[in-house]
């Protein structure tokens, strides 16, 4: 939004082609753009800033059908260009890496077309990798509609001075200036409609606006209506929700993903004749309802009414259908900020439980841990704790419920003879099930589909709780709304489910320390690995010798959204129960966290939960993220020895600019984006692997350094192994030693 902020607030006799590109890369903060008009079979530039005399000249003038520059692509297609980094440029457009030797590393050109017509080209290059999320893809599209209608304007003024036909009726720019401002401070939804309603009679002559927003993962399909002060109460207190149909001119422009004109009262009734006398009530004469879209689906509608009749000509429907991209992209982020506030409410609560299920000491403590203050985890509305029934081990015993009805035992134990149910105590104990939702397929059964009706929760999880190969029982949670989990969500809970089996193992066995120590490093130790598309991944682990106790050392390779990679490894100090318990805590809070924390923000997590929960008084780790299609590797250190880079033709690099390590509740803590090509080799170890008895650190580290250097990198297994074969020699091992290794394939697009 701040691109349109500072675009709205430029002033209105400065509507030319330099304006244009002036402004938006300075909103941008973009190395340099430029804005160039599409005429005839021509590309020719108008304006450009931040390039010298010959990069202006590789600008144009260009052909249209030319697809090997992004600018003709897009003059030639009509579609937008999206770049993220300089090898996705290289791979698709390598023309344009000859023509200007410039490097920029990202690039975005947008098409400027008002009506549907193709006015010209807008450029915009990057010095740094740009990740184009949807919601800026989105907001960057409403700007070129912004700049299109400028462009039309100045065209106009140009080109046809003495024809009194042409339409001038300027865009309203100053008029949007105030509006887009109190956009960009839209957090809410809320926040969204009271904008529009405050601004829309001055950005459009309106008297009265409202919004309707799709609901995500209702039962029907149906949309939320805010109207504010802009209806009369009466009015407004029967329309909260609207079927997404052709019932109202808001439900049909969402159903047809398009537009509704209404510019009478005689319109109105012909199309909508239950609504004539709510619409005449209101005060309005005319009214006009646009579909919002966002991430390419229909979000929404924007309504807006007039007190007195509209011919609707094609420069107000231009100037209207800007007005709700606007909104849209106001819209998506206030959906975005709602969705970050819950997912960080659902993280801070995740975090309580996790506590408290480290400090329990017995099946109670655990039951008190996951159902906090008798509600279900994860804003999940019900929720089911079963552990094996030791009398009869083919079941489950229900230990603890919140929000389920007494009558789902032929749900949990289906009758024999009768058809399977998915969330059996035989099918949830085996793995993860989850139902978004039900439906005769998914529940064959009619009695179990029955007594789910009557449970009224649309959307259900099962997550197995065991250790190793030993079954201890399963969690069951039921959701009020249908496609209640993403794959992020499901991840996390997985992690909860691995929390919560080590604190039921934990309250329920009673072998020895070591025996307990030994079965939690088993469990929780990431193997085997992840497959992991264009990489490979390969882990050793290698406990020190028995009479220096057991260690706390622990790895882990989790896969991310957007293909990318979290590499963790860490290192609890001392050789006891107390650090192997403590390390398979920690590993179990990161793999929960993982999905939706950065490597410095997941080790400032990891920060407070040692301080909170641990006795040990040192804890280092390292949290490193692949991403090969960005071309990055992103990293943060934990008082932790350096991670080793190699890339291809270049030595071994250490990755350094370590912070404290956990436990000292490090306010700050920073990470480091290095560039990853294809063929690179990564390394990360704890320090068992490096240390020697009367031998400096620093000598262990460039030894392991030229190691990998001659170490042939063809597989990550090969590596793993000619470390330790060159680094672990037959002396004592006084420490534990974690090695997990990834080499990228070289032949693997970094895009």
């Amino acid at each position: 939004m701040v691109v349109l902020e500072a675009f709205a607030a430029a002033p209105v006799d400065a509507e030319t082609p330099q304006l244009v590109i002036s402004q938006a890369v300075a909103a941008l903060r973009a190395a340099g753009g430029v804005v160039a008009l599409v005429h005839d079979d021509a590309v020719e530039p108008l304006a450009s800033l931040g390039y010298t005399r010959s990069e202006q000249q590789a600008c144009g003038p260009l052909e249209v059908g030319d697809l090997s520059l992004p600018l003709t692509w897009a003059a030639t297609t009509g579609e937008p260009v999206w770049l993220a980094s300089q090898a996705e440029t290289a791979q698709r457009f390598p023309r344009i890496i000859e023509l200007v030797s410039r490097k920029e590393r990202a690039y975005a050109v947008l098409p400027l077309r008002t009506a549907g017509v193709l006015l010209g080209v807008m450029g915009i290059s990057w010095v740094e990798p740009h990740e184009f999320s949807q919601s800026d893809r989105e907001l960057l599209l409403a700007l070129a509609d912004i700049c299109a209608l400028h462009l039309k304007h100045w065209r106009r003024d140009g080109d046809g001075a003495d024809d009194a036909s042409v339409d001038r009726t300027p865009f309203p720019t100053i008029a949007l200036a105030p509006l887009v401002q109190a956009l960009t401070g839209s957090d809410t939804i809320e926040d969204l409609a009271r904008a529009v309603a405050e601004h829309s009679a001055a950005a459009l002559g309106a008297t009265f606006s409202n919004i309707a927003v799709r609901e995500v993962g209702a039962a029907h399909d149906v949309a939320r209506v805010y109207h504010l002060s802009t209806l009369t109460p009466v009015v407004a207190q029967r329309y909260p929700t609207i079927p997404v149909d052709g019932s109202t001119p808001l439900g049909a422009a969402m159903a047809g993903r398009g537009e509704v004109w209404l510019g009478n009262l005689a319109q109105l009734g012909a199309q909508f004749p239950l609504l004539l006398a709510d619409t005449a009530a209101a005060g309005l004469a005319a009214t006009a309802s646009l579909a919002l879209v966002g991430h390419d689906q229909v979000i929404g509608a924007l309504g807006l009414g007039w007190d007195a009749p509209q011919t609707f000509p094609p420069a107000q429907r231009d100037e209207l259908r800007v007005f709700a991209n606007l909104v849209a992209g106001a819209l998506v982020r206030a959906q975005h900020v709602t969705a970050e506030r819950a997912a960080l409410e659902r993280t801070e609560h995740l975090h309580r439980v996790l506590t408290a299920l480290v400090a329990s000491a017995s099946l109670t403590d655990v039951t008190r841990a996951v159902l906090v203050d008798g509600t279900a985890p994860y804003d999940a509305a019900a929720a089911r704790l079963a552990l094996v029934d030791e009398r009869h081990p083919g079941a489950l015993l229900t230990i603890a419920k919140v929000g389920l009805p007494d009558d789902l035992e032929v749900v949990w134990q289906p009758s024999p003879g009768s058809a399977p149910s998915p969330l059996s105590d035989a099918r949830v104990t085996v793995s993860t099930v989850y139902l978004p939702t039900l439906t005769d397929r998914v529940v064959p059964d009619p009695d179990a589909r029955a007594a789910l009706a009557r449970a009224a929760l649309p959307c259900w999880l099962g997550l197995p709780l065991r250790i190793g190969s030993r079954t201890l029982g399963a969690l069951v949670l039921g959701f009020h709304e249908e496609n209640a989990l993403t794959p992020t969500d499901l991840t996390v809970l997985s992690g909860l489910g691995a929390a919560l089996s080590e604190a039921i193992s934990r309250a329920v066995e009673h072998d020895s320390d070591h025996d307990l120590a030994m079965l939690v490093q088993r469990s929780l130790l990431a193997e085997p690995l992840p497959d992991l598309p264009g990489m490979q991944v390969s882990a050793r682990y290698l406990p020190a010798d028995a009479r220096y106790g057991i260690g706390g050392d622990w790895y882990d390779a989790i896969p991310l959204a957007g293909g990318r990679t979290l590499l963790t490894i860490g290192d609890v100090a001392g050789h006891d129960t107390s650090a192997a318990v403590a390390m398979g805590q920690i590993r179990a809070a990161a793999r929960a966290l993982a999905p939706t924390h950065e490597p410095a923000r997941l080790l400032e997590e990891l920060d407070r939960f040692v301080t909170a929960t641990s006795t040990q008084t040192m804890v280092t780790a390292a949290a490193v993220v692949l991403d090969r299609r960005a071309g990055s590797l992103t990293y943060s250190l934990a008082g932790h020895p350096p991670p080793l880079l190699r890339t291809p033709g270049s030595p071994t690099t250490p990755l350094h600019h370590a912070d404290p390590p956990l436990g000292v509740m490090f306010a700050t803590r920073r990470q480091h984006t290095v560039r990853l090509l294809p063929g690179s080799a990564l390394v990360l170890y704890t320090d068992g692997l490096v240390e020697r008895e009367g031998e400096p650190i620093d000598a262990g580290l460039q030894r392991l350094a030229g190691v990998v250097d001659d170490s042939p990198a063809a597989t990550a297994e090969h590596l793993c192994a000619s470390l330790l074969n060159k680094c672990m020699p037959n002396l004592p091992r006084r420490d534990d030693t974690a090695i997990i290794c990834a080499v990228l394939d070289p032949l693997a697009p970094a895009r």
